[in-house]
């Protein structure tokens, strides 16, 4: 099943229209996964087969701190990369988080956010919206453009689940 697309939307205009399109996206994405049991936050096939929310929890988290990275570089005039291409990074970056407790990685996602937002704050307005600009490329992919990818996928995931039993929630059967 191909997986629905959201309708495409202006980009940011402001810095106050970027803030608030990642926040509200932010918000969507937590939402997914918010009222799930922790079981749930680590059982795979919340994003294909093989990812659990904390992989995506974790994914995100890396490829904001890639940004911490890189945006930095950028803003001095220097080239900067990822190192690797995008699927070998998701590869290496998983890998890595295997044993990354959930505590752990739910504390990462908002480190990670909270550090790039500060930086966001240092980066000048018309170099952060200019749309052909390498540092509003890493912005916009590594924050609402990124929820937005997940978004879907983990909103069915959490679809599965239904609370019962004193708040107490269970994998409902499909």
């Amino acid at each position: 099943m191909k997986k629905p697309r959201r309708p495409p939307r202006p980009r940011p205009a402001t810095r106050a229209d970027l803030l608030a399109r990642e926040k509200a996206d932010w918000d969507e994405l937590g939402a997914t996964w918010c009222k799930l049991p922790n079981a749930a936050l680590e059982q795979a096939g919340a994003c294909g087969p093989g990812w659990s929310v904390k992989d995506v929890m974790n994914h995100v988290a890396a490829w904001q701190e890639a940004a911490l990275r890189i945006i930095p570089e950028l803003l001095a005039g220097r080239r900067a990369t990822l190192g690797h291409g995008t699927n070998r990074f998701n590869e290496i970056q998983q890998a890595q988080d295997r044993d990354r407790t959930l505590l752990a990685s739910k504390r990462r996602l908002n480190r990670a956010r909270r550090e790039l937002l500060k930086l966001l704050d240092t980066v000048p307005d018309d170099v952060l919206l200019d749309p052909a600009g390498r540092v509003n490329w890493w912005v916009k992919f590594t924050t609402y453009a990124h929820y937005g990818e997940h978004i879907w996928e983990l909103s069915e995931f959490a679809r599965q689940w239904t609370t019962k039993d004193e708040g107490r929630s269970v994998k409902r059967d499909a």
